[in-house]
């Protein structure tokens, strides 16, 4: 009886359990879970940085210097890549700024600096920029959230080489790079360039002009420069240091419009385009990466130069009028005294400047034309006005066939006294914040509408995506992406400050389960979000079990009690 009655609870419990296990079986519906994938901030470790040579001129050593001391400072945010080097074997290195914690694909930016051997002020404003970033990151939110958003690379100098000659040199009229050139075709290199003949410390340019016509007014001629015969051949500055402008030896329309063919001009364009090593490092590297906005430094006026087409007209003519009207904000009038933005030309386009021409080699139009970058932005950041005074021209030749003046204003034209340094960087600070805040990213969310948890169901998800660049749009379409790259749905590019929230449905590619499935929501411009979609069992399914398997238990008790008091009364 007994044995019988075991038998019989056995039976029954092994019911309620699977009757249970069924239960929740059929209960078990799971949960679809997104969730943003964030990288934290940097624990800051670091004091304010310092340049080791604060107010002084920085040859390329003294930059290499500078350049590893931030990196070994701050190696959570910094790291440094020698791109390339120069015809005589000179680093040209990128500082990249970035929180390294987060290693997907973030929006990008850059600021490449002197391209022209006397225009190191630019190599001064991109250093200060580095430390600008690193010394208030953790301090001041705004730079914070750039850093940790995007990538941001720095390139001091693209001309080492003629750094160290205009700073260790005095050379204050370099322009070009230092590959040497047979300008004489004596066989020597660069024997006889020009020199301080009357020891005051800079090298004058003496401007010529003709008389003509009946009122003998003075028509500009050449120009030729303070010199000694170096060689001794009875001729004087025929073999110049310096040979290929790097502004004109770009691709895009090289040969033409404002360069030229002439050795000795000082926007010789070179034998080829991309013919020098310098050129070649920048086109290799940026090749590599994708940019909306970059700043190109430069100096000798204070202006924003657009890239022009065939035409003469700017590329993105609204979007560059735009940009202007937002400079005009920032700086005077004067800064940009040679636009004119009141009008638009009958096709539509904006007035621009008339200073640059067709693309002619030049760093701009090749980064729009092949790097798509809409805005390339070479931004002149120093002019000496006193330097333009007539004053400063001193009459040695005035007679009734020519006039010729001396101009000795070269030293502080392109750059101004190292006392002024500091104080002209803290005047371009907000263009440098205006270049972060234009570079196009995302603020993007994504819900869950309806579960689906197999491969191959259609799963609807909510979506809200902002372009935070109040002018730049993200340049080509958002895509949503799953793992492996699989595209998942897409949208055309968001323009600048512009805003979507739409429902989507996708298809499922994987099955889930608790360790989740990856998608990437953005492009190359503008980086990519991450979100984390996760399938959780429902809280309402554990409930079910215990319930099933109590009941069914006290059914099988009944049961069992039932047969014991019949067999008792039955033997």
């Amino acid at each position: 009886m007994l044995s019988s009655t075991l038998v019989v609870l056995l039976l029954v419990s092994t019911f309620a359990l699977s009757v249970g296990a069924a239960t929740t079986s059929d209960a078990a519906i799971s949960t679809l879970a997104i969730e943003r994938v964030d990288t934290l901030s940097v624990d800051r470790t670091w004091s304010d940085i310092s340049l080791i040579y604060q107010d002084e001129w920085h040859d390329p050593a003294e930059v290499d210097e500078e350049i590893e001391l931030i990196h070994s400072t701050v190696p959570e945010l910094v790291d440094i890549e020698v791109i390339g080097k120069s015809y005589l074997g000179r680093n040209i290195t990128c500082v990249r700024i970035t929180n390294e914690q987060n290693t997907e694909q973030k929006a990008k930016t850059q600021v490449n600096a002197h391209h022209h051997a006397r225009e190191q002020i630019t190599v001064e404003l991109s250093l200060r920029f580095i430390i600008y970033l690193l010394n208030n990151y953790g301090e001041d939110e705004t730079i914070t959230e750039y850093v940790d958003t995007q990538e941001i690379f720095v390139i001091p100098t693209l001309n080492p080489d003629g750094l160290e000659r205009v700073v260790n040199e005095e050379d204050y009229w370099l322009r070009k790079n230092l590959r040497p050139y047979d300008d004489d075709g004596d066989g020597l290199f660069d024997e006889d360039p020009w020199d301080d003949a009357d020891g005051d410390g800079f090298v004058s340019g003496f401007d010529v002009y003709t008389k003509t016509g009946s009122g003998g007014e003075p028509e500009f001629s050449h120009t030729f420069y303070e010199g000694i015969d170096d060689d001794g051949d009875g001729l004087f500055n025929e073999d110049y240091i310096g040979l290929v402008d790097l502004n004109r030896n770009y691709a895009t329309g090289w040969g033409s419009g404002s360069s030229s063919s002439d050795v000795r001009s000082q926007i010789y364009r070179g034998p080829t385009a991309f013919s020098e090593p310098e050129t070649q490092a920048y086109r290799d590297w940026t090749s590599q990466h994708t940019f909306a906005m970059v700043y190109s430094l430069h100096s000798g006026i204070n202006a924003t130069f657009f890239p022009t087409n065939y035409y003469d007209n700017w590329y993105e003519g609204t979007l560059y009028y735009h940009v202007a009207q937002d400079f005009a904000t920032m700086y005077p009038v004067g800064f940009n005294e040679i636009y004119d933005f009141t009008a638009q030309t009958s096709n539509g386009q904006y007035n621009k400047p008339q200073l640059a021409s067709a693309p002619s080699g030049m760093w701009g139009a090749w980064m729009y034309v092949e790097r798509g970058t809409a805005l390339p932005i070479t931004f002149e950041v120093y002019h000496n006005g006193s330097a333009d005074d007539p004053s400063t021209y001193v009459d040695i030749v005035d007679n009734s066939t020519h006039l010729i003046q001396e101009w000795h204003e070269i030293f502080g034209y392109f750059t101004p006294d190292d006392a002024y340094i500091e104080s002209l960087w803290q005047y371009y600070i907000p263009a440098f914040d205006y270049l972060l805040e234009m570079t196009p990213r995302l603020a993007a969310t994504l819900g869950v509408a309806s579960d689906a948890t197999q491969q191959g169901e259609e799963m609807s998800l909510s979506v809200s995506i902002n372009c935070l660049s109040p002018r730049l749009s993200t340049e080509d379409g958002i895509e949503l992406r799953g793992g492996g790259g699989t595209l998942l749905h897409s949208w055309g590019a968001l323009d600048g400050g512009e805003s979507h929230t739409l429902p989507i449905t996708i298809t499922l590619p994987v099955n889930l389960n608790e360790t989740g499935y990856i998608l990437r929501l953005g492009n190359e411009y503008s980086g990519y979000t991450l979100f984390l979609l996760t399938s959780i069992p429902s809280d309402a399914s554990p409930d079910l079990l215990l319930p099933a398997i109590i009941i069914v238990t006290l059914v099988a008790v009944v049961v069992v009690v039932y047969y014991v008091k019949v067999y008792s009364k039955t033997h």
